[in-house]
Formats: structure tokens, C-alpha cells, sequence
């Protein structure tokens, strides 16, 4: 019988982060990557988003394995949650099994009600196995973090190959480095399907040098005379490096100053203390101290590495900045040396951070995304990954969809047939029989899940948009006491706003609301059968309507009727 072969993704497919695909091969499930994304600046209160797992808790016994390409968060940090809904063994790694595992372990510290069983299994980068009567390829990629690779599933059509993210570097140190040999013996076999990514191939040329930060910042290394700080994302551990080896070279010290400990960069530093040959080699000699910062004395020589996520370092750099950081405070002949490109969705708190250092008496250099490309493939190295597996059909992963269309032509370049080349939604099933991709699609709804805290999926839309409310108009309480045999208000009304207007220019307004509740709540003395509920729901309306035609705002309003 001929492979019976499924793709879905769930997460990852006009988005940036929570990639998520689902391979189907002969009623075998491989889950390729489980990631979040964090939520745009519309979503109040959420911390980061996942796919739903809907669709694989309805097919849960067909799961055989899932595979985790690297250490991540747009591709493991979803791991958790879906290790609530799935029971099946987790594939990934050297490096990133270790993240993985103190990823879990934290989770469960933190979340004692929840129980987790983990079948982590690693595997080497250029690994070979049969996982349930599949024949699986792993074979090691370039990107910000060692130990990447990519997956290829046999099939007797060909091979699904899933490339991940990566650039084409052949000077990149040998943990982050690819092997062009492995990925051409499988093209060499055959390749039914290429999934490659796209957020970068809007970009001309190759990603590389542009993602090397040692170019864009020697100089400014050779030309300062005091404390150098630093901000560079946490997850790219290759900008992390090369910041050490300037360190070195420029004989300072580095002081890893990580705000959250378990970020990748400290995460990292202890799992290399525990190795023959870490990551990041930091000989003790040139580790600074921490609690000698602000002593002009001991840090007039540091490098400060100020790392963390996307969503939190220009939060750290305007606490720093406005003096709420205990130690570190920008001073007179600092340089500071902001590497951490503008993400989707970070760009107001970015524009403050970056507006906040030049009022400082530092010097500062601003690197912008135009001159440091994060390490994700532009144009040529999809150019020589597509040359290398000569697919079949091409399909355009991880990205917007612009992003798509970009990949779709530099492909189409590439002399792909259009129709052989597959643009897929979240939720949508594409099956492939004899070779050929069938034209009928089945469409599954994949819901995003939004984290808030501990919970995961108890903010829905309704609680967004009530945030929004109050963050935009505030929020106006009314209570009444009323006597419970004779219905009359037995204490005075009180009403509370916050965030509404401001009351001493407004006192009018005010009173006027108090009136109206207080008349609705008279009616419970001409018919008292009516319902408590409908009272509420009279003061609201009502006060409402004339909120809305004396302000023209829209606060949240409370209506709290209690019966003594």
C-alpha cells in the first residue's frame, strides 16, 4: 500500500511565533514544534498565546512523537500546556532537551495543581531513527541558538522536509553550524515536500553578515574608556557570543545581567557548568560582580549584558533608565549599546526606552533592524536550501502572509511549478496520495488560546474587550442600600469611579448618576415583584445613556443593589 500522507498546521501560518505543524504519515502523528507567540498590544492582561490542541486531543492515540527543533519559545514554549492534552514521547536536541526540561520543571513549580509526565528523549543533531515504522532524519541548521536542526520524514513518495529556521554561515562556530552533506544526501533520495520559512525572504542577498553583531560594535568597543551596556535578546545565544569574545579581546570583564533568571542567557551559562564543552565559555577571570556595579571603581572596565525576552527588555531599560533599578544607573561616560532590534508589538515601549537613553548623559548607539538581521533566511539561502532538496512541492511556513508571497516567488524563481507550490492556513488539512497533492482540503477551526497567568483559555474576547473599556473610559460603581421589608434606600448612595473623569470639574455628573439609580431603584416600592437583576440592569442603562451624551465616554458600569 501507497504512504497516506497529512499535513495540518496549528499554529505558526500567517503569524509570527506559536509554530505548530502536524504530520500525518499512515495514521502516525508527528507534531513538529510547539511554540507560542506573545499577543498584540490590543490583548490587556495576556501573557502569551497558544494554539488550540482541539484537533490533536480528538486524534490523541495516532500521536507517535513530537519533535522539538530548537531551544526557542516560538517553537517549545507552548510544550507545557500541550503535554496536558497529549501523552507521547518528546524528541529534540542536546541543548534543547536540557531548556526543555528546566522549562517543565519550572512550569510545574509554579503550577502545583498541574501534573506533567515528560518523556524527553535526545537525540544528535545528524540522528537517524524509526519512530513507529517511520524513518526520521535529523540534520543540524544554523541559527541564534546551537543545536538547531531541521527533520526529514520518509515517505515512498519522497521525503516531507521541515527546515525550520536558519541561515546559510559557513564560517559559524561549530555548535551553530549546518551540514550541508546530510541535507544534500536526502535531496539526493528525493524530496515530495519542502517547508521552508519565510518572515526573512523579503530580504535580498543572504542573512549573512548582516546577523553578525561583532562588526557594527568593535569600534565603539575600541573607542570607549568606561562601563559598556549592553542589551541583546536572551534567545539569540549567537549575538550572546559574540558580545563575549569582544569582551575578551578588549580585555574587560562581563557582568550577565539577566533581570529574569531564567532567561536563555542564564539558563545557558548554568547548563554549560555542568559541561565538558558549554556554549558560552566564560573563564572565571572575566566575569565581573554583580554587586560591584555603580562602584566606579571595580565597573569603570564591565561590560553589562542587560538580556531578556522581546516583550520585557525595554521594560528593563526604562526601569533602569527611571532609577528603579537598584544597582545599575546610567551615568556620566556610560556607552550604551542597544542591539535589541524593534519586535511586532514592542514598538511603543521601544520608542520610550530608545527617547528615555538620550535624555541620558551615556552615549548611545541604536542598532535598527536594517542593520542587524535577526538570523532567519533572506533570499539566497532559501535560493540554496530549495537547490539542495529540488522538491516536489514547496510550502511556505512560519510568517505573515506577505511573507508568504515573497517565499512563493523566490521559489517560482527557482523554476517550482505554481501550482506545486502550497499556501496553507492555520486549520487547514492538505493530503498527499500517489505522489500528487490531492485538491480538496478539509478546514478545521484552530482557536488561539490566550495564557493569562495560570489560566490558560478563561480570557475570551468578552474580557478583552472589557479591559480595553476600562482602560480607555474607566469604571463608575453605584451602591444602594435598601430595606428589605419596606424598599426604601435606608443609607446614603454611594458612587465610586476610577479612571472615568476627573471628579472635582465633573461633580455634576456624578450626582446625576446617583439620582437616576436611586429613581430606578424607587420603582422596587410600586411593584416589588420586580426582579433585583432588572433593577441593575435599569441603572445601567439609563445611566448609561446620559454617561454617553455628557462625556461621550463609555466606562464600565457596576450597579450593586444590597437588601438588609
Amino acid at each position: 500500500m501507497k504512504d497516506k500522507i497529512q499535513l495540518i498546521p496549528l499554529g505558526g501560518q500567517s503569524e509570527m511565533g506559536k509554530s505548530m505543524y502536524c504530520l500525518d504519515i499512515n495514521d502516525h502523528i508527528f507534531i513538529i514544534d510547539s511554540g507560542f507567540r506573545f499577543p498584540e498590544s490590543d490583548k490587556l492582561g495576556v501573557d502569551i498565546i497558544i494554539p488550540s490542541f482541539t484537533y490533536l486531543e480528538e486524534h490523541k492515540d495516532k500521536i507517535a512523537a513530537i519533535i522539538i527543533t530548537h531551544g526557542h519559545d516560538d517553537v517549545m514554549g507552548g510544550l507545557p500546556y500541550l503535554l496536558q492534552s497529549v501523552n507521547a514521547p518528546v524528541y529534540a536536541p542536546s541543548l534543547t532537551g536540557d531548556l526543555i526540561e528546566q522549562m517543565v520543571n519550572r512550569y510545574l513549580r509554579h503550577n502545583r495543581n498541574v501534573s506533567i509526565e515528560l518523556d524527553l528523549r535526545r537525540v544528535n543533531r545528524n540522528a537517524s531513527l524509526d519512530i513507529n515504522g517511520v524513518q526520521v532524519e535529523f540534520f543540524p541548521v544554523t541559527h541564534s541558538i546551537p543545536g538547531s536542526v531541521g527533520v526529514a520524514f520518509y515517505t515512498d513518495a519522497g521525503y516531507i522536509v521541515y527546515v525550520s529556521e536558519f541561515i546559510i554561515d559557513f564560517g559559524a562556530p561549530e555548535e551553530f553550524r549546518c551540514d550541508i552533506q546530510k541535507m544534500m544526501e536526502i535531496g539526493k533520495k528525493g524530496v515530495l515536500a519542502l517547508m521552508v520559512e519565510s518572515s526573512g525572504a523579503k530580504h535580498e542577498g543572504y542573512t549573512s553578515p548582516n546577523h553578525k553583531l561583532t562588526n557594527k560594535i568593535e569600534r565603539i568597543f575600541e573607542d570607549s574608556n568606561e562601563r559598556i551596556i549592553i542589551s541583546s535578546f536572551a534567545q539569540n545565544v549567537f549575538r550572546t557570543k559574540e558580545i563575549v569574545e569582544l569582551t575578551k579581546k578588549y580585555k574587560r570583564q562581563i557582568v550577565f545581567y539577566g533581570r529574569d533568571k531564567y532567561d536563555n542567557t542564564n539558563s545557558l551559562l548554568r547548563i554549560g557548568k555542568e559541561q565538558k564543552k558549554p556554549v558560552i565559555d566564560v573563564p572565571d577571570k572575566l566575569l565581573g560582580d554583580k554587586e560591584k556595579i555603580g562602584n566606579s571603581v571595580y565597573d569603570s572596565n564591565y561590560v553589562i549584558l542587560l538580556s531578556g525576552s522581546p516583550t520585557r527588555i525595554y521594560h528593563d531599560i526604562c526601569d533602569i533608565i527611571d532609577g528603579g533599578d537598584k544597582l545599575l544607573k546610567i551615568r556620566e561616560g556610560d556607552t550604551f549599546i542597544v542591539a535589541s532590534p524593534v519586535l511586532p508589538g514592542t514598538e511603543k515601549i521601544a520608542n520610550k526606552a530608545h527617547n528615555g537613553l538620550y535624555k541620558t548623559d551615556a552615549r548611545v548607539y541604536l542598532l535598527k533592524n536594517k542593520d542587524l538581521f535577526s538570523m532567519h533566511a533572506s533570499k539566497e539561502d532559501i535560493n540554496v536550501i530549495i537547490q539542495i532538496f529540488k522538491p516536489k512541492y514547496y510550502i511556505p511556513i512560519k510568517g505573515e502572509y506577505q511573507h508568504f508571497i515573497f517565499n512563493r516567488q523566490i521559489a517560482l524563481d527557482m523554476g517550482i511549478d505554481d501550482e506545486n507550490i502550497i499556501l496553507i492556513d492555520n486549520g487547514e488539512r492538505i493530503s498527499f496520495e500517489n505522489g500528487e497533492l490531492l485538491k480538496d482540503r478539509d478546514i478545521f477551526e484552530i482557536e488561539d488560546i490566550m495564557i493569562d497567568g495560570s489560566g490558560i483559555g478563561d480570557v475570551g474576547e468578552k474580557v478583552i474587550d472589557d479591559r480595553i473599556q476600562l482602560a480607555n473610559d474607566g469604571v463608575v460603581i453605584v451602591g444602594l442600600t435598601i430595606s428589605k421589608e419596606t424598599k426604601d434606600i435606608i443609607a446614603q448612595t454611594d458612587c465610586q469611579t476610577r479612571g472615568f473623569v476627573y471628579l472635582k470639574d465633573s461633580e455634576y455628573v456624578i450626582k446625576h448618576v446617583i439620582d437616576i439609580c436611586e429613581e430606578v431603584v424607587g420603582k422596587l416600592k410600586e411593584d416589588p415583584n420586580i426582579e433585583i437583576s432588572e433593577i441593575r440592569y435599569m441603572m445601567k442603562d439609563q445611566s448609561m445613556k446620559y454617561i454617553m451624551k455628557e462625556t461621550g465616554k463609555k466606562p464600565v458600569f457596576i450597579g450593586v443593589v444590597v437588601e438588609i
